[in-house]
């Protein structure tokens, strides 16, 4: 009888404990419909468009629509009283009701002023005009070269030794031995 009941009380306190829970959307609205609105660079759809979300704080929202500047703005989601300890905790698991936070947004889109041909030219030929008067860069003092015959690498002192040959010199290298390995392969070393 007793395992019945404590049966009953866990199964009231998991329906009650799984009715709890906190809605929390964004509504993004503009006066241009069909303005494309990111949020946080996540695109979330057409504007009016509707999106969750998991944190209070800070958001950036992008709309972008052609023919229009593209509008970012900076949005700080403040927290209700029911979002701070411990009361977030009764809304989120205690509370048998779902808790709605809608948050609205409404943007307003600009048209894009149209820049003239001739503007942009006469400005580009500025900026030209402008670089060319600008002193030449100071460039870091290069080694004097002497004059004379170039640096001879040292000789092998040892007899056995043959000397690498020089570039240009038309020397023919010696085939390597059959025991070393071809060039750029490293030889395995035992331990």
């Amino acid at each position: 009888m007793a395992t019945g009941r404590t049966f009953r009380a866990v199964a009231v306190l998991g329906v009650l404990a799984s009715a709890g829970c906190v809605d929390r959307r964004f509504i993004i609205e503009s006066n241009v419909p069909n303005a494309q609105v990111y949020i946080d660079d996540k695109p979330v759809g057409a504007a009016p468009s509707h999106s969750s979300f998991e944190y209070y704080g800070n958001y950036t929202v992008t709309l972008v629509q052609p023919g229009y500047e593209t509008l970012t703005k900076r949005v700080h989601v403040r927290a209700p009283w029911y979002a701070y300890p411990p009361f977030d905790l009764l809304a989120e698991v205690v509370w048998p009701f779902h808790i709605h936070d809608t948050r609205r947004y409404y943007f307003e889109l600009h048209e894009a002023t149209k820049t003239r041909t001739d503007d942009l030219l006469n400005s580009a030929e500025a900026l030209r005009l402008r670089g060319q008067n600008l002193p030449s860069p100071e460039r870091p003092a290069l080694p004097k070269v002497r004059p004379g015959p170039a640096p001879v690498p040292p000789q092998p002192t040892d007899p056995n030794v043959q000397p690498f040959p020089q570039p240009g010199s038309g020397a023919i290298l010696p085939p390597p031995r059959a025991d070393e390995p071809p060039p750029g392969i490293v030889p395995k070393v035992g331990p």
